[in-house]
Formats: structure tokens, C-alpha cells, sequence
């Protein structure tokens, strides 16, 4: 691996940003550890970032660009037009799971349960449509938790659909089903250990992902072993189903037994904070083997 030509990718143009340059400076560092030739661009750059993509000719390109231009499939359509390899799922998967509404939709058609939901652009739309409390109110394609809300009564929707809003176009209404929050790591094509997610406080929003240390990661979750390995399996069926390549994460809400699909995040994390590095842990996966797996898996080597 020692004359392989990286770039790595990561800051971006999108809400996420922040996020993104945090897993990209830990993949940096894994990187340097594995003493892999790599140059770190900043898309957000715009020109910059071609002439130094072009001029470093690179074997292959590590996306670590959370959220829009990033898992949208914009960036890996680019590089597919300049005939860059990279990490990850091609563009059609990257738009279909960036989209939160299609992918649960298109999964429905698979059995796949997933909590009813519908989707608005405008607040208008709201007018001749009952809705049951609780709801959980997401941008359509947002990630981190951007933006979502929980709702109980009529009197918070309208300020919390205008914020969801304010970050994305479409708005998602989904029921909120109280259960236990799992997500599921798969590392190409191969299921990492499930971890349960137990927040001290209100609900696994942004600040309990990135700023809270009171956050609790159980990981390997304490559910039956039968029940396990059918949730296990479900992840990596709905990862099939999308198309998915290299890294991804699923999660679920888990109730009376059955697991719900919430969401699917293809460029997930590589934060101290993040789930991915977490269940490969547990698996015995330095973070540096781990690049070096998502590296290996976009060469589709061993």
C-alpha cells in the first residue's frame, strides 16, 4: 500500500461540515499511522479542488463528506466523470439513501417495516391532514440529526416543521414508535456488532451525538441472541436491497421484537464520537484497520 495515492475529502458546503472535518483530521491521522501518500482538498474549495484532485492523479478517493454534495451522490458522480475511484456507494444509491422518504418508501415494497410517515413542502399542506401525537418532525435529506424535533401537541408542529424547513425543502412526519434506538454498522457487506443508544436526556439529537459525554453506547447490544442475528441479517438485506458499497450504517427503533427501519447513512461518521469506530472496536478493528478495510474494499482487494 505504500505507493498508493489517496485524496481524502472531507469539509464540504453542508450543514454537516463540521462533522466531516472532524472524521476527516481522525482519517488523516490513520492515514499517517499507515503511512499512506495522501493529499486532504476541501471541495468546498470548488476550483482549488480540481486542479489539486487533477494534479495529484490519485489511485483513490476516501470520501469523508457528510451530508449534501457529500452522500447525495453530486461528488461521486464527479468523480466517476474524472475516472477517480472512491470509497463508498455509487451515486443512485447515494440519492436514494440521502433521501429519507424514497428509501423508506422503496423499501416498503421489500416488507421492510419502517414507522408510517408522509411528506410536506409547505406548511399549507397541513391543512386538511389529521395527525396523531407523538411525531418526530426531520428534513427530508439532512443527516446528524439536524433539524429533527420530537412533537407532542399541535402547538409545536408549525414552529418545528419551519425549522426542518429551513434546512431542507421537503419535511418528514414520521410516528414515533417508543422503543430502543439500535443502529447497525455494515463494513463491506459484513455486519458489524448492534449498538443500543441510551441518551440521559430528551432524545438522540445533535448534542447527544457530538457534544454529550452522558450519552451510553451498548455495544454488543443486550437483546436475545435469535433476535440479534434476524437484526443483524435485516441490516445487511436492506444494504443489498440499496445497492450499497464499502461502509454504511443502519438504524432501527426496536419494538415488541420487531425491528423498524428508520434510516440508512452511507458516509457514516469517523469521529471520536461516531458509531462505525465504536462496533469495529468491539470487533477487535483498530481504527486504523478500519481505513484500511474501507481502502481495500473500494480496490476491491483482500
Amino acid at each position: 500500500m505504500n505507493d498508493l495515492k489517496i485524496a481524502l475529502l472531507y469539509g464540504g458546503i453542508s450543514s454537516e461540515r463540521e462533522i466531516s472535518i472532524k472524521s476527516g483530521k481522525a482519517v488523516e491521522k490513520a492515514l499517517e499511522k499507515l503511512k499512506i501518500n495522501f493529499i486532504s482538498i476541501d471541495p468546498a474549495e470548488k476550483q482549488d479542488f480540481f486542479e489539486k484532485i487533477q494534479k495529484f492523479n490519485p489511485d483513490l478517493s476516501f470520501i469523508a463528506l457528510h451530508g449534501k454534495f457529500g452522500e447525495d451522490g453530486i461528488i461521486q458522480s464527479i468523480l466517476e466523470f474524472m475516472g477517480i475511484k472512491y470509497t463508498g456507494s455509487d451515486p443512485h444509491t447515494s440519492f436514494l439513501c440521502m433521501n429519507k422518504y424514497l428509501t423508506k418508501e422503496f423499501l416498503k415494497n421489500f416488507g421492510i417495516p419502517t414507522p408510517k410517515d408522509r411528506l410536506i413542502t409547505k406548511l399549507e399542506d397541513l391543512e386538511k391532514q389529521s395527525i396523531d401525537f407523538p411525531v418526530v418532525v426531520k428534513p427530508n435529506s439532512e443527516g446528524s440529526s439536524i433539524g429533527v424535533s420530537i412533537v407532542h401537541s399541535k402547538s409545536e408542529l408549525l414552529n418545528s416543521i419551519e425549522k426542518a424547513l429551513s434546512y431542507d425543502r421537503n419535511v418528514l412526519i414520521e410516528e414515533y414508535i417508543d422503543g430502543r434506538e439500535l443502529t447497525v454498522g455494515i463494513l463491506n457487506g459484513e455486519p458489524l456488532d448492534i449498538i443500543e443508544i441510551k441518551v440521559e436526556k430528551g432524545f438522540y439529537d445533535y448534542y447527544n451525538k457530538y457534544k454529550s459525554d452522558s450519552t451510553k453506547y451498548i455495544c454488543p447490544a443486550e437483546i436475545d441472541k435469535d433476535l440479534y442475528i434476524d437484526i443483524q441479517n435485516r441490516a445487511v438485506e436492506i444494504y443489498q436491497i440499496l445497492g450499497c458499497k464499502g461502509v454504511a450504517r443502519v438504524d432501527f427503533i426496536l419494538k415488541d421484537n420487531t425491528p423498524y427501519f428508520l434510516e440508512i447513512n452511507t458516509v457514516p461518521g469517523l469521529t471520536d464520537h461516531s458509531l462505525i469506530p465504536k462496533a469495529a472496536k468491539v470487533k477487535g478493528i483498530s481504527f486504523e484497520d478500519l481505513i484500511l478495510k474501507i481502502i481495500k474494499g473500494a480496490l476491491n482487494e483482500d
